[in-house]
Protein backbone atom coordinates (compact mmCIF):
# COMPACT_ATOMS: atom_id res chain seq x y z
CA UNK A 1 0.00 0.00 0.00
CA UNK A 2 1.01 3.61 -0.46
CA UNK A 3 2.99 5.18 2.40
CA UNK A 4 1.00 7.66 4.48
CA UNK A 5 1.76 11.00 6.02
CA UNK A 6 0.59 10.57 9.65
CA UNK A 7 0.10 13.29 12.24
CA UNK A 8 0.61 12.04 15.85
CA UNK A 9 -0.67 14.31 18.63
CA UNK A 10 0.38 13.38 22.21
CA UNK A 11 1.69 15.35 25.20
CA UNK A 12 4.08 12.57 26.24
CA UNK A 13 7.45 12.71 24.41
CA UNK A 14 8.05 8.98 24.93
CA UNK A 15 4.77 8.12 23.21
CA UNK A 16 5.58 10.40 20.28
CA UNK A 17 9.06 8.87 19.99
CA UNK A 18 7.56 5.36 20.03
CA UNK A 19 5.00 6.20 17.35
CA UNK A 20 7.52 8.00 15.19
CA UNK A 21 9.97 5.08 15.28
CA UNK A 22 7.37 2.35 14.75
CA UNK A 23 5.49 4.10 11.98
CA UNK A 24 8.75 5.10 10.31
CA UNK A 25 9.76 1.45 10.13
CA UNK A 26 6.48 0.74 8.32
CA UNK A 27 7.46 3.30 5.71
CA UNK A 28 5.17 6.12 6.80
CA UNK A 29 6.17 9.77 7.25
CA UNK A 30 5.31 11.15 10.70
CA UNK A 31 4.65 14.69 11.91
CA UNK A 32 4.25 15.21 15.67
CA UNK A 33 2.55 17.75 17.94
CA UNK A 34 2.45 17.91 21.74
CA UNK A 35 -0.73 20.01 22.19
CA UNK A 36 -4.22 20.08 20.79
CA UNK A 37 -3.72 23.52 19.28
CA UNK A 38 -0.37 22.43 17.88
CA UNK A 39 -2.07 19.42 16.29
CA UNK A 40 -4.69 21.65 14.63
CA UNK A 41 -2.02 24.01 13.30
CA UNK A 42 0.10 21.08 12.05
CA UNK A 43 -2.90 19.60 10.28
CA UNK A 44 -3.74 22.91 8.58
CA UNK A 45 -0.14 23.29 7.40
CA UNK A 46 0.82 19.69 6.53
CA UNK A 47 -2.51 18.20 5.41
CA UNK A 48 -1.64 14.64 6.55
CA UNK A 49 -3.40 11.48 5.40
CA UNK A 50 -4.19 10.16 8.90
CA UNK A 51 -4.27 11.52 12.46
CA UNK A 52 -3.47 9.73 15.75
CA UNK A 53 -5.03 11.91 18.45
CA UNK A 54 -4.57 11.76 22.22
CA UNK A 55 -7.67 12.78 24.18
CA UNK A 56 -6.06 14.35 27.28
CA UNK A 57 -3.95 17.31 26.13
CA UNK A 58 -2.66 20.39 28.04
CA UNK A 59 -4.51 23.12 26.16
CA UNK A 60 -7.60 22.08 24.21
CA UNK A 61 -8.73 18.47 24.40
CA UNK A 62 -8.20 16.00 21.62
CA UNK A 63 -11.96 15.92 21.10
CA UNK A 64 -12.07 19.69 20.52
CA UNK A 65 -8.98 19.49 18.30
CA UNK A 66 -10.72 16.79 16.25
CA UNK A 67 -13.76 19.01 15.70
CA UNK A 68 -11.51 21.81 14.45
CA UNK A 69 -9.59 19.43 12.18
CA UNK A 70 -12.84 18.20 10.64
CA UNK A 71 -13.79 21.81 9.87
CA UNK A 72 -10.44 22.39 8.18
CA UNK A 73 -10.65 19.14 6.22
CA UNK A 74 -14.10 20.01 4.84
CA UNK A 75 -15.24 17.42 2.28
CA UNK A 76 -11.89 15.63 2.34
CA UNK A 77 -12.08 12.52 4.51
CA UNK A 78 -9.08 12.07 6.81
CA UNK A 79 -9.11 9.08 9.21
CA UNK A 80 -8.71 10.09 12.85
CA UNK A 81 -7.88 7.43 15.45
CA UNK A 82 -8.09 8.39 19.13
CA UNK A 83 -5.30 7.03 21.34
CA UNK A 84 -6.04 7.47 25.05
CA UNK A 85 -5.78 5.93 28.50
CA UNK A 86 -9.50 6.72 28.89
CA UNK A 87 -11.21 3.46 28.03
CA UNK A 88 -14.68 3.92 29.50
CA UNK A 89 -17.55 3.41 27.06
CA UNK A 90 -18.69 7.01 27.41
CA UNK A 91 -15.20 8.26 26.50
CA UNK A 92 -15.20 6.14 23.35
CA UNK A 93 -18.66 7.41 22.35
CA UNK A 94 -17.63 11.04 22.90
CA UNK A 95 -14.58 10.54 20.71
CA UNK A 96 -16.50 8.93 17.87
CA UNK A 97 -19.26 11.55 18.04
CA UNK A 98 -16.63 14.29 17.81
CA UNK A 99 -15.50 12.95 14.44
CA UNK A 100 -13.13 10.13 15.33
CA UNK A 101 -13.14 7.03 13.17
CA UNK A 102 -11.66 4.57 15.67
CA UNK A 103 -10.39 4.34 19.25
CA UNK A 104 -7.27 2.72 20.78
CA UNK A 105 -6.47 2.54 24.48
CA UNK A 106 -3.07 2.99 26.07
CA UNK A 107 -0.70 1.30 26.44
CA UNK A 108 -0.69 1.04 22.64
CA UNK A 109 -0.84 -2.42 21.09
CA UNK A 110 1.45 -1.75 18.10
CA UNK A 111 0.21 -4.79 16.16
CA UNK A 112 -3.37 -3.62 16.55
CA UNK A 113 -2.33 -0.08 15.60
CA UNK A 114 -0.70 -1.34 12.42
CA UNK A 115 -3.84 -3.30 11.53
CA UNK A 116 -6.12 -0.31 12.10
CA UNK A 117 -3.87 1.93 10.00
CA UNK A 118 -4.02 -0.61 7.17
CA UNK A 119 -7.80 -0.68 7.40
CA UNK A 120 -8.00 3.12 7.33
CA UNK A 121 -5.54 3.15 4.44
CA UNK A 122 -7.76 0.82 2.39
CA UNK A 123 -10.80 2.94 3.16
CA UNK A 124 -8.92 6.13 2.22
CA UNK A 125 -7.78 4.60 -1.07
CA UNK A 126 -11.32 3.51 -1.82
CA UNK A 127 -12.56 7.02 -1.02
CA UNK A 128 -9.99 8.46 -3.38
CA UNK A 129 -11.05 6.12 -6.17
CA UNK A 130 -14.68 7.02 -5.59
CA UNK A 131 -13.84 10.74 -5.65
CA UNK A 132 -11.91 10.28 -8.89
CA UNK A 133 -14.79 8.35 -10.42
CA UNK A 134 -17.29 11.00 -9.27
CA UNK A 135 -15.15 13.74 -10.81
CA UNK A 136 -14.92 11.81 -14.08
CA UNK A 137 -18.68 11.24 -14.09
CA UNK A 138 -19.30 14.93 -13.44
CA UNK A 139 -16.97 15.85 -16.29
CA UNK A 140 -18.80 13.41 -18.55
CA UNK A 141 -22.18 14.85 -17.50
CA UNK A 142 -20.94 18.40 -18.14
CA UNK A 143 -19.69 17.44 -21.60
CA UNK A 144 -22.92 15.57 -22.39
CA UNK A 145 -24.96 18.54 -21.19
CA UNK A 146 -23.02 20.90 -23.42
CA UNK A 147 -23.34 18.58 -26.41
CA UNK A 148 -27.08 18.22 -25.86
CA UNK A 149 -27.53 21.97 -25.59
CA UNK A 150 -25.66 22.42 -28.86
CA UNK A 151 -27.65 19.65 -30.57
CA UNK A 152 -30.90 21.10 -29.26
CA UNK A 153 -30.05 24.54 -30.62
CA UNK A 154 -29.06 23.13 -34.02
CA UNK A 155 -32.20 21.02 -34.27
CA UNK A 156 -34.33 23.98 -33.28
CA UNK A 157 -32.78 26.04 -36.08
CA UNK A 158 -33.20 23.24 -38.62
CA UNK A 159 -36.79 22.37 -37.71
CA UNK A 160 -38.05 25.89 -36.92
CA UNK A 161 -41.67 25.05 -36.12
CA UNK A 162 -42.78 28.64 -35.56
CA UNK A 163 -46.50 29.43 -35.79
CA UNK A 164 -45.80 32.97 -36.97
CA UNK A 165 -46.49 32.07 -40.61
CA UNK A 166 -50.23 32.57 -40.09
CA UNK A 167 -52.37 34.68 -37.76
CA UNK A 168 -55.02 31.95 -37.50
CA UNK A 169 -52.55 29.27 -36.45
CA UNK A 170 -51.68 28.07 -32.93
CA UNK A 171 -49.12 25.42 -31.98
CA UNK A 172 -48.21 23.99 -28.58
CA UNK A 173 -45.44 21.54 -27.76
CA UNK A 174 -44.68 20.21 -24.27
CA UNK A 175 -41.70 17.81 -24.52
CA UNK A 176 -41.40 14.93 -22.06
CA UNK A 177 -37.60 15.10 -22.46
CA UNK A 178 -35.09 17.68 -23.65
CA UNK A 179 -35.45 16.50 -27.24
CA UNK A 180 -39.01 16.22 -28.41
CA UNK A 181 -40.16 13.26 -30.48
CA UNK A 182 -43.06 15.39 -31.73
CA UNK A 183 -42.68 17.78 -34.64
CA UNK A 184 -44.92 20.70 -35.59
CA UNK A 185 -44.23 22.55 -38.83
CA UNK A 186 -46.31 25.10 -40.70
CA UNK A 187 -45.43 26.87 -43.91
CA UNK A 188 -47.18 28.74 -46.69
CA UNK A 189 -46.78 27.88 -50.34
CA UNK A 190 -46.16 30.33 -53.16
CA UNK A 191 -49.87 29.97 -53.98
CA UNK A 192 -50.98 31.00 -50.48
CA UNK A 193 -51.98 27.54 -49.22
CA UNK A 194 -51.24 26.74 -45.56
CA UNK A 195 -49.45 23.42 -45.09
CA UNK A 196 -49.34 21.72 -41.69
CA UNK A 197 -47.29 18.78 -40.45
CA UNK A 198 -47.85 17.06 -37.12
CA UNK A 199 -45.43 14.17 -36.59
CA UNK A 200 -44.84 11.85 -33.64
CA UNK A 201 -41.65 9.81 -33.83
CA UNK A 202 -41.28 6.44 -32.16
CA UNK A 203 -39.71 6.68 -28.70
CA UNK A 204 -38.50 9.69 -26.71
CA UNK A 205 -35.53 12.02 -26.51
CA UNK A 206 -32.73 12.38 -29.03
CA UNK A 207 -33.35 8.96 -30.63
CA UNK A 208 -36.91 9.99 -31.44
CA UNK A 209 -35.95 13.51 -32.53
CA UNK A 210 -33.31 12.57 -35.13
CA UNK A 211 -35.71 11.06 -37.73
CA UNK A 212 -37.70 14.30 -37.65
CA UNK A 213 -34.89 16.29 -39.27
CA UNK A 214 -35.13 14.84 -42.79
CA UNK A 215 -38.92 14.96 -42.93
CA UNK A 216 -39.00 18.54 -41.63
CA UNK A 217 -36.59 19.65 -44.35
CA UNK A 218 -38.42 17.70 -47.05
CA UNK A 219 -41.80 19.03 -45.94
CA UNK A 220 -40.73 22.66 -45.80
CA UNK A 221 -38.89 22.65 -49.12
CA UNK A 222 -41.70 20.97 -51.05
CA UNK A 223 -44.48 22.99 -49.41
CA UNK A 224 -42.92 26.28 -50.33
CA UNK A 225 -42.93 25.16 -53.96
CA UNK A 226 -46.63 24.26 -53.72
CA UNK A 227 -46.14 20.54 -54.36
CA UNK A 228 -49.26 18.41 -53.84
CA UNK A 229 -49.77 16.69 -50.51
CA UNK A 230 -49.56 13.22 -52.11
CA UNK A 231 -46.13 13.91 -53.56
CA UNK A 232 -44.89 15.36 -50.25
CA UNK A 233 -46.06 12.33 -48.26
CA UNK A 234 -44.50 9.93 -50.75
CA UNK A 235 -41.14 11.73 -50.61
CA UNK A 236 -41.16 11.94 -46.80
CA UNK A 237 -41.84 8.20 -46.53
CA UNK A 238 -39.10 7.37 -49.04
CA UNK A 239 -36.64 9.66 -47.23
CA UNK A 240 -37.31 7.99 -43.88
CA UNK A 241 -37.18 4.51 -45.37
CA UNK A 242 -33.71 5.30 -46.71
CA UNK A 243 -32.33 6.94 -43.58
CA UNK A 244 -33.73 5.30 -40.43
CA UNK A 245 -33.17 1.74 -39.15
CA UNK A 246 -35.75 -0.96 -39.65
CA UNK A 247 -38.33 -0.87 -36.88
CA UNK A 248 -38.38 2.90 -36.52
CA UNK A 249 -41.35 4.90 -37.77
CA UNK A 250 -43.02 8.30 -37.55
CA UNK A 251 -46.78 8.70 -37.15
CA UNK A 252 -47.85 11.84 -38.98
CA UNK A 253 -50.76 13.96 -40.10
CA UNK A 254 -50.31 16.35 -43.02
CA UNK A 255 -52.83 18.99 -44.01
CA UNK A 256 -53.19 21.53 -46.77
CA UNK A 257 -55.66 24.37 -46.15
CA UNK A 258 -56.84 26.39 -49.16
CA UNK A 259 -58.78 29.21 -47.55
CA UNK A 260 -59.63 30.97 -50.76
CA UNK A 261 -61.50 27.94 -52.10
CA UNK A 262 -62.47 26.60 -48.66
CA UNK A 263 -60.84 23.23 -49.20
CA UNK A 264 -59.02 21.07 -46.64
CA UNK A 265 -56.89 18.09 -47.63
CA UNK A 266 -55.66 15.57 -45.04
CA UNK A 267 -53.33 12.55 -44.89
CA UNK A 268 -53.25 10.66 -41.58
CA UNK A 269 -50.82 7.82 -40.97
CA UNK A 270 -50.91 6.39 -37.46
CA UNK A 271 -51.94 9.59 -35.62
CA UNK A 272 -55.03 10.29 -33.49
CA UNK A 273 -58.09 11.57 -35.34
CA UNK A 274 -57.69 15.02 -36.85
CA UNK A 275 -60.77 17.03 -35.89
CA UNK A 276 -62.63 19.55 -38.02
CA UNK A 277 -64.76 21.63 -35.65
CA UNK A 278 -67.21 24.50 -36.06
CA UNK A 279 -67.39 27.81 -34.22
CA UNK A 280 -69.09 26.18 -31.22
CA UNK A 281 -66.48 23.46 -30.92
CA UNK A 282 -68.72 20.74 -32.30
CA UNK A 283 -66.99 18.10 -34.42
CA UNK A 284 -67.95 18.44 -38.07
CA UNK A 285 -65.72 15.63 -39.27
CA UNK A 286 -63.03 13.25 -38.08
CA UNK A 287 -60.04 12.31 -40.19
CA UNK A 288 -59.08 8.94 -38.74
CA UNK A 289 -55.80 7.23 -39.52
CA UNK A 290 -56.19 5.46 -42.85
CA UNK A 291 -52.52 4.64 -43.40
CA UNK A 292 -49.49 3.15 -41.66
CA UNK A 293 -46.92 5.57 -40.24
CA UNK A 294 -44.06 6.92 -42.34
CA UNK A 295 -40.89 4.88 -42.73
CA UNK A 296 -42.44 1.39 -42.65
CA UNK A 297 -43.47 0.56 -46.23
CA UNK A 298 -41.47 0.72 -49.43
CA UNK A 299 -42.52 3.36 -51.94
CA UNK A 300 -44.22 0.79 -54.22
CA UNK A 301 -46.38 -0.40 -51.29
CA UNK A 302 -47.03 3.01 -49.76
CA UNK A 303 -50.47 4.64 -50.00
CA UNK A 304 -50.44 8.43 -50.24
CA UNK A 305 -54.18 8.86 -50.86
CA UNK A 306 -55.64 11.89 -49.09
CA UNK A 307 -59.09 12.99 -47.94
CA UNK A 308 -60.42 16.23 -49.38
CA UNK A 309 -63.27 18.23 -47.85
CA UNK A 310 -65.13 21.21 -49.27
CA UNK A 311 -66.05 23.48 -46.36
CA UNK A 312 -69.48 25.03 -45.97
CA UNK A 313 -68.93 26.42 -42.47
CA UNK A 314 -66.90 29.63 -42.43
CA UNK A 315 -66.02 29.12 -38.73
CA UNK A 316 -64.35 25.73 -39.27
CA UNK A 317 -61.06 24.98 -37.54
CA UNK A 318 -58.71 22.04 -37.88
CA UNK A 319 -57.24 20.48 -34.72
CA UNK A 320 -54.29 18.06 -34.81
CA UNK A 321 -52.85 16.55 -31.64
CA UNK A 322 -50.56 13.83 -30.36
CA UNK A 323 -51.59 10.74 -28.42
CA UNK A 324 -49.48 12.26 -25.63
CA UNK A 325 -52.27 14.78 -25.07
CA UNK A 326 -54.93 12.12 -24.63
CA UNK A 327 -52.64 10.00 -22.45
CA UNK A 328 -51.44 12.83 -20.20
CA UNK A 329 -51.92 11.61 -16.63
CA UNK A 330 -53.12 13.62 -13.68
CA UNK A 331 -51.94 13.09 -10.08
CA UNK A 332 -54.63 10.42 -9.63
CA UNK A 333 -53.38 8.47 -12.65
CA UNK A 334 -56.37 9.34 -14.85
CA UNK A 335 -55.82 10.16 -18.52
CA UNK A 336 -56.75 13.49 -20.03
CA UNK A 337 -58.74 11.61 -22.66
CA UNK A 338 -60.89 12.69 -25.56
CA UNK A 339 -63.85 13.61 -23.36
CA UNK A 340 -61.87 16.41 -21.72
CA UNK A 341 -60.45 17.43 -25.09
CA UNK A 342 -63.90 17.81 -26.66
CA UNK A 343 -65.22 19.65 -23.60
CA UNK A 344 -62.34 22.15 -23.78
CA UNK A 345 -63.00 22.75 -27.49
CA UNK A 346 -66.57 23.76 -26.63
CA UNK A 347 -65.39 26.41 -24.18
CA UNK A 348 -66.36 30.02 -24.70
CA UNK A 349 -63.62 32.28 -26.00
CA UNK A 350 -60.34 31.04 -27.43
CA UNK A 351 -60.67 27.26 -27.75
CA UNK A 352 -56.92 26.79 -28.24
CA UNK A 353 -56.11 28.56 -24.97
CA UNK A 354 -58.89 26.65 -23.22
CA UNK A 355 -57.52 23.31 -24.40
CA UNK A 356 -53.94 24.11 -23.35
CA UNK A 357 -55.16 25.34 -19.96
CA UNK A 358 -57.28 22.21 -19.46
CA UNK A 359 -54.31 19.95 -20.23
CA UNK A 360 -52.02 21.83 -17.87
CA UNK A 361 -54.66 21.78 -15.13
CA UNK A 362 -54.99 18.03 -15.55
CA UNK A 363 -51.22 17.55 -15.19
CA UNK A 364 -51.35 19.74 -12.05
CA UNK A 365 -47.70 20.68 -12.35
CA UNK A 366 -46.55 17.13 -13.01
CA UNK A 367 -44.36 16.11 -15.92
CA UNK A 368 -45.93 14.37 -18.90
CA UNK A 369 -44.74 10.83 -19.67
CA UNK A 370 -44.98 11.49 -23.41
CA UNK A 371 -44.58 14.56 -25.60
CA UNK A 372 -47.75 16.65 -25.78
CA UNK A 373 -48.39 18.61 -28.95
CA UNK A 374 -51.24 20.46 -30.61
CA UNK A 375 -51.95 22.40 -33.81
CA UNK A 376 -55.12 24.46 -34.26
CA UNK A 377 -55.74 26.38 -37.49
CA UNK A 378 -58.62 28.41 -38.94
CA UNK A 379 -59.70 26.95 -42.25
CA UNK A 380 -61.54 29.93 -43.73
Amino acid sequence: MTALHILAVDDTPQNLSLLQGFLGQLGHRVTTAATGRGGVDAFAKERPDLVLMDVMLPDISGIEATRLIREIAGDRWVPIIFVSALSHGDDVVRGLEAGGDDYLTKPIDLTLLETKIRVMQRIAEMQERLATTAAELQEYRDEAEQEQETAQALMGMMINSSSSVDAGLHMWLEPAARFSGDLLVACRSQFGHLYLLHADSMGHGLTAALPLLPIAQTFRTMCERGVTLRVIVNEMNASLKRQIPVGFYVAATLACIDRRNRVVEIWNGGSPDALLIDGRGEVLRRFASAHVPLGILRSEDFDAATEVVQLSDATAELVLHSDGLLEAQGPDGSFFGEERLLAALKSDGDRYDALVAAAKDHLAGGRAHDDISLIAAHCC
